[in-house]
């Protein structure tokens, strides 16, 4: 039995306010997700000051690639 135009109306309108809860949940997710990478660098930032080391990889791309091809050479 095909559906009334009102009856696709309502089901289109209840499948826009799911997307709708799913696009906020998501914004959340995100938004918690950056917090969470801001913090971390902070953590970071403090262990390297506080105990004097290199905690990131301070080398370019391009500086490992050469340093492979270099040892491929010997």
């Amino acid at each position: 039995m095909p559906k009334s135009p009102e009856q696709k109306i309502m089901e289109l309108e209840v499948q826009v306010k799911l997307l709708e809860k799913q696009k906020a949940f998501l914004e959340q997710q995100a938004f918690v997700a950056d917090k969470k990478a801001i913090i971390f660098d902070m953590m970071i930032d403090m262990a390297e000051k506080e105990y004097k080391i290199d905690i990131r990889k301070n080398s370019l791309p391009e500086q490992s690639t050469n340093l492979k091809n270099n040892k491929n050479k010997q």
